[in-house]
């Protein structure tokens, strides 16, 4: 016996599942495919790849650990490597959050909402140049001919242009601050617009003075912007090619180093390996880090 169409409530339930389940599935279904194509599957590629043969300028089909025991876990300049990165992006975020904390209070609590927004987006023009041309920006800045030396022997405060102002790690540490502060600034200052004034208001109420309010009210309520921003300036940071190779002064970063294994050897295997260790390290960093702070909050602060 064929069944009989479902009538009634039931049938207008089952109705509105299916619908809803349609919308859902075409909703997610891009973002899926988006991911799987772009994501997914060059990243099994890339994996795929650390478990090859390299031989002699050639990438062999056959299946090996080479990659991954002499040219990752065995080696002591990757070691080196890995700790420079981790130590260089550790450095980073908190010079790059001690920069973009003040500069986001200021524009939450001492100007408008819409001239803060603006403020805000100044931030964004000098990412409308390439990467590579701020970096050598820097170049007529700190070189030992640039503006800072020049002017400083003009004033009589040195004898002779200073040598660590470029290819160093204070020119590093400059270099990253420029291209990530916007990234740290940005979700404090959105963490911070979404406090309630109420909230502050209250701590003035119950005599509390500003570094108390700060302390008890404002810091604890802004922690998942500051934890956002220093996922983006942490990760950001150690995956960062350009500034390393030509304002560190030759030290080796690990984005360095791979590509440095497959442009003079084309030594993919131990190239991808580095990649897959170096995703893994930003993977437990995120983790880490929201494991102790729940960034949820942001978003459901009213």
């Amino acid at each position: 016996m064929s069944s009989e169409p479902k009538t009634g409530i039931s049938g207008l339930l089952a109705t509105d599942r299916d619908d809803l389940f349609n919308e859902v599935t075409g909703l997610i279904a891009p973002t899926v495919l988006w991911f799987t194509v772009f994501l997914l599957l060059p990243l099994l590629v890339i994996f795929y790849y650390s478990f090859l043969t390299y031989q002699s300028f050639n990438v062999v089909n056959e299946f090996t650990l080479s990659a991954w025991i002499d040219g990752v876990f065995g080696s002591g300049a990757v070691r080196g490597a890995f700790v420079r990165t981790i130590g260089v992006g550790i450095i980073v975020t908190i010079i790059t959050l001690a920069f973009g904390y003040p500069l986001a209070y200021y524009l939450r609590f001492h100007t408008t909402p819409m001239v803060g927004l603006v403020l805000l987006l100044f931030l964004v023009i000098p990412f409308w140049t390439s990467e590579l041309i701020r970096t050598f920006g820097w170049f007529p800045i700190l070189g030992r001919n640039g503006v800072i030396n020049g002017l400083l022997m003009n004033l009589g405060l040195t004898s002779g242009p200073i040598g660590w102002l470029l290819f160093s790690s204070f020119s590093q540490a400059v270099g990253y601050l420029q291209n990530y502060v916007v990234f740290m600034a940005a979700p404090i200052y959105i963490s911070l617009s979404q406090i309630d004034e109420g909230l502050l208001n209250a701590s003035e109420t119950l005599r509390g003075n500003p570094v108390e309010t700060f302390k008890n009210v404002t810091w604890p309520l802004s922690l998942p912007g500051v934890a956002i921003g220093c996922m983006f300036t942490f990760v950001l940071t150690i995956g960062n090619f350009t500034v390393p190779s030509f304002l560190s002064g030759g030290a080796n970063t690990v984005p360095t180093l791979i590509f440095s294994r497959y442009s003079q050897g084309l030594n993919y295997p131990s190239a991808a390996a580095l990649s897959i260790t170096l995703l893994v390290v930003i993977f437990a960093f995120v983790f880490l880090l929201f494991r102790v702070v729940d960034i949820t909050e942001i978003a459901s602060q009213d």
